[in-house]
């Protein structure tokens, strides 16, 4: 055994191939002639990978979506080109032409074709753009305009941008577009509607129903107007303001596209599932057998009125289009539980996504934290849920959304955090708690926040009270987290860190000299438990510690003289 153990080892013969984007995007355009749009996608995305300014392997890869049917992911690919790897590429307005028209969005495409009809000097796609043309021309019964002006062109386009923005949960960089827009263009109806809706997921209802209000006032008819009106009406429990609308709405059965597309969607999203099921197979019939999204939801409104058959023929088809996700395989699996008399999911969800809690008690940990995050960056709904319990949920809610906001960390969660450390109502623990999650997100120092009724800038580095942040103190933070991991959730874990940062703030400069991490790290923690009643003593403390009882009350002490804590009721 020990000759085995340390006989020199053979050299491999193996020779390590070093494949770069070339090769992949080599193999994605074999895999494209050959139609296999999923293996061609997979090979795309590992070119993008070895070369992520490469615009050719984008606009592949858009190509790609495109013809699975995936339009609103192409677009957000083509947006990424033109914004972030190279404006100039006009062909992508060509792109996004033909992908609107595809979603039956003319109004859009037209714009989108003229401004790269205008923008190149010698269109590639000219003939097919004149053809793309002709075919908004015949869908809508209207003669195309050759000729546009550049500024409304302009204002359509930011609009469509904003929308985008919208749909990816950006909710702040959105309004002030979109309040941009209206203010400028006032009569933009479109802008407005989508302003009320952008007010409404960042949790401020009373604009949102004002902003809808002047849209219905100027239209009264505006199907768009009257759907979110619906939406407000639900969430503000108006039962019957919703009821007497709901009936108008379902009366309606509209000839454009987009309005059968927002209507229908509104009416599954408020539980009319009956008359969503109609409008979809009418649009699937009209176009719609190629769309994911479309077979999802019409399938989602069969489920929902126990058309079985019907809900399984829709998801098989949204199975062959994109078998990569597993939305299709999952809500098959119900229908197979629901037609054997099984326990089956009561009622599929509209979201392209295999249906998570719908509540926000979860806990971040494990594998769960990164299925959670996914969700939340990616679901705008989730995201304004959670923003919206930010400003109106309960102490323990808000809790668990800061906490949630760590593992998010973008610019938009930053601004919530924020805003909720200057609102003078809120509770002055949980803005601790919310520096914590800024700092651990890398938000940039300081901190502004109204603590004790005084404004403050906290900063680990740039307060004048604490002008420096030593590594004795950061391993203290190091030592609490080790220790309790294991046996306290991370809301008892931020409430010791918290109560760390207070103490130092506070007894800055006349900090004692840390000597023992432990023994601090200890005392914090026992306080934490002993604050929420937790059957432990000091004795089971210090020794979980490795330190002396006499250390852990004799800071123990310490800290609440400085904090003058209090036990919470």
């Amino acid at each position: 055994m020990a000759k085995q153990q340390y006989a020199p080892k053979k050299k491999s013969k193996i020779v390590p191939i070093h494949m770069g984007a070339d090769f992949y995007y080599e193999r994605a355009m074999r895999y494209l002639d050959k139609l296999n749009f999923q293996k061609a996608l997979r090979y795309l995305r590992k070119a993008v990978e070895f070369e992520p300014n490469n615009p050719d392997y984008y606009c592949s890869m858009a190509g790609v979506l495109a013809e699975l049917g995936k339009y609103e992911e192409s677009n957000r690919i083509l947006w990424h080109v033109l914004e972030e790897v190279d404006p100039s590429l006009d062909e992508c307005y060509f792109y996004l032409a033909s992908n609107y028209a595809s979603m039956m969005e003319f109004e859009l495409a037209e714009q989108y074709v003229l401004r790269y009809l205008q923008n190149a000097s010698n269109p590639f796609y000219a003939e097919e753009a004149e053809d793309l043309l002709d075919y908004i021309e015949f869908h809508v019964q209207t003669t195309p305009r050759e000729t546009e002006d550049e500024e409304d062109v302009e204002v359509v386009l930011q609009h469509d941008r904003a929308r985008r923005l919208l749909e990816e949960g950006k909710f702040n960089e959105a309004s002030r577009l979109l309040q941009t827009i209206v203010k400028e263009h006032p009569d933009f109806i479109a802008a407005q509607n989508n302003l009320a809706l952008c007010y409404y997921y960042m949790g401020r209802f009373e604009k949102a129903m004002e902003t809808v209000q002047q849209v219905l006032k100027e239209d009264p008819s505006n199907i768009h107007g009257l759907c979110n009106l619906a939406v407000f009406y639900s969430h503000l429990r108006q039962q019957d303001e919703l009821n007497e609308l709901l009936i108008a709405l379902k009366k309606i059965i509209p000839y454009h596209f987009d309005l059968a597309y927002k209507l229908a969607t509104t009416l599954g999203i408020l539980g009319e599932d009956e008359a969503a099921y109609f409008l979809f197979r009418k649009m699937i019939s009209q176009a719609g057998q190629g769309d994911l999204y479309m077979l999802h939801y019409a399938a989602v409104a069969a489920y929902n009125t126990q058309r079985w058959d019907a809900a399984e023929a829709f998801w098989r088809k949204v199975e062959r289009l994109d078998p990569s996700e597993a939305v299709a395989t999952y809500y098959l699996k119900q229908i197979a539980l629901q037609k054997e008399g099984g326990q089956a999911l009561a009622e599929a969800s509209y979201h392209y996504q295999i249906p998570l809690q719908e509540n926000l008690s979860f806990e971040i940990a494990g594998s769960s934290a990164n299925e959670l995050n996914e969700a939340m960056q990616n679901n705008p709904l989730i995201r304004s849920s959670l923003l919206w319990a930010l400003r109106f949920g309960d102490r323990e809610v808000k809790l668990q959304v800061i906490q949630a906001f760590e593992y998010i960390a973008d610019k938009e969660v930053e601004e919530a955090l924020r805003a909720f450390l200057v609102n003078p109502a809120e509770d002055d623990h949980l803005k601790k708690m919310a520096i914590f999650a800024l700092r651990k997100m890398g938000a940039p120092e300081p901190y502004q926040a109204i603590i004790d009724n005084q404004t403050q800038f906290v900063a680990f580095h740039l307060n004048p009270e604490l002008p420096i942040w030593t590594e004795k103190w950061q391993q203290v933070v190091e030592c609490l987290h080790s220790h309790m991991q294991e046996r306290y959730d991370i809301l008892k874990q931020q409430e010791a860190q918290a109560l760390w940062l207070d103490y130092l703030s506070k007894a800055y400069p006349d900090v004692p000299v840390i000597r023992k991490q432990e023994a601090w790290a200890a005392s914090l923690e026992y306080m934490v438990a002993r604050r929420h009643n937790f059957s432990v003593t000091q004795e089971e403390v210090a020794s979980h510690y490795g330190v002396s009882v006499a250390s852990l009350a004799r800071n123990c002490k310490l800290i609440t003289s400085v904090c003058q804590l209090r036990k919470e009721k």
